[in-house]
């Protein structure tokens, strides 16, 4: 069922604070309503700009007596922010943001956090820029912010007086953790205010997933780059998955020379090393040449990991990555007492306190019991699963009675 609301940033050219406003604006936003939220902001003089294109709604904030204005800290910013009559939402996105960029500014800078001023903060048009884009996306209220891998050009930029190296040292350390993707480009991609959108916002990045698209805007942003430079926003549903689902990546390699006396430990090892399953399957390669299919499950976050076991502990030159969403159902253990000892049991339902969907005794305490006692192992299964039963049953009555 599509029913979980999906915010997808498509960063094909980069990621600018300016396309990103426009870009909303266009996806999901409406011009008098960012201008009116956006002037709850009491801080210096300024106005924004709108003007159609062929497939955009450009958006620039333009400062007004820039010169005279008063200079503010980060503490300042944060401070004006929290005091405003903006949405508690928009409130939280904007700080967030403003708080990313500031604590990238002060260590690259060598200076504490609150007391980095607003113009080492790539400008006040950026921290006015994010406003604007928390604004629009607590309008939007998605459930879910993906985002694809960052393009980061390369080379040198003059920054008033200084040449810096791209990406800049304050892109660089706010997409720490974040993956990107380096270009042959000299042309600043990503901006600081660009990178701090993504380290603050997104919940998960990657390629798009299954979705049907309700609404899209385009965003440009500013200088020359050699190539469209716009940002794509899409507006969409994807299946909710529920509490008990997630997105896993699904590693597999064909082998086809390698001592099969090696699979068993392979397969543990990998289990024991955090892999969530791994199996084999057998296959036929080119030249009609047996071969062995070797799968893996494992979380998004431990792919280098076990791609490294992989390679070092099996033959293969190489493993192909796909990632996939995964419905589980809920599962608890139960401990019951029988004639031969106690054995956990596993209970599934669909959801948390949800109807029993099966009851599985543990089949390695099946096989103890049942060699201790000298029985056939399903003695002892059979057992376990009837006092599962019967236990269930009693905690169903008594949750029953209590009830009324």
């Amino acid at each position: 069922m599509f029913n979980l609301k999906i915010l997808y940033f498509d960063c094909f050219a980069g990621l600018q604070e300016e396309a990103a406003l426009a870009a909303l604006l266009r996806a999901g936003g409406g011009e008098a309503f960012l201008q009116e939220e956006l002037a709850k902001i009491n801080v210096y003089n300024f106005k924004i700009k709108f003007w159609p294109t062929s497939s955009t709604t450009s958006a620039k904030i333009e400062l007004l007596n820039y010169e005279n204005q008063p200079v503010y800290t980060y503490e300042d910013m944060v401070q004006i922010i929290e005091t405003s009559d903006l949405k508690p939402e928009a409130k939280e996105l904007a700080i967030k943001m403003i708080d990313k960029l500031a604590r990238a500014e002060a260590v690259t800078a060598g200076l504490v956090t609150e007391k980095v001023f607003v113009q080492e903060l790539a400008s006040l048009n950026s921290i006015l820029y994010m406003v604007g884009i928390s604004i629009l996306i607590s309008a939007i209220a998605p459930d879910k912010i993906m985002m694809s891998a960052l393009p980061l050009g390369s080379g040198l930029i003059k920054k008033g007086n200084d040449w810096l190296p791209l990406p800049t040292p304050v892109t660089l350390e706010l997409v720490k953790g974040i993956p990107v993707k380096l270009i042959p480009m000299q042309s600043e991609m990503v901006t600081p205010g660009g990178a701090a959108i993504a380290a603050t916002l997104v919940d998960e990045f990657g390629s798009p997933p299954l979705m049907i698209p309700l609404s899209v805007g385009y965003g440009p942003g500013s200088g020359d780059a050699g190539l469209p430079n716009l940002l794509r926003v899409i507006i969409g549903e994807i299946e909710d998955l529920g509490a008990t689902g997630d997105r896993v990546a699904v590693l597999e390699t064909n082998i086809d020379d390698m001592n099969p006396e090696f699979y068993p430990f392979i397969i543990e090892r990998l289990l024991s090393q955090g892999a969530l399953d791994a199996f084999l399957t057998p296959i036929i390669m080119k030249k009609g040449r047996p071969a062995i299919k070797l799968s893996v499950l494992c979380k998004q976050d431990d792919v280098a990991h076990i791609t490294d076991l992989m390679l070092k502990e099996s033959s293969t030159l190489g493993i192909r990555i796909s990632y996939q969403n995964r419905r589980i159902a809920f599962r608890e253990i139960v401990q019951v007492n029988t004639t031969y000892g106690e054995i956990k049991v596993k209970v599934s339902r669909l959801t948390p306190g949800a109807p029993i969907l099966r009851i599985t005794p543990e089949y390695e305490d099946c096989r103890a019991m049942a060699l201790a006692a000298n029985v056939p192992i399903s003695k002892v299964y059979s057992a376990a699963l009837e006092e599962a039963e019967a236990k269930l049953m009693v905690n169903k009555t008594n949750n029953f009675k209590n009830k009324n």
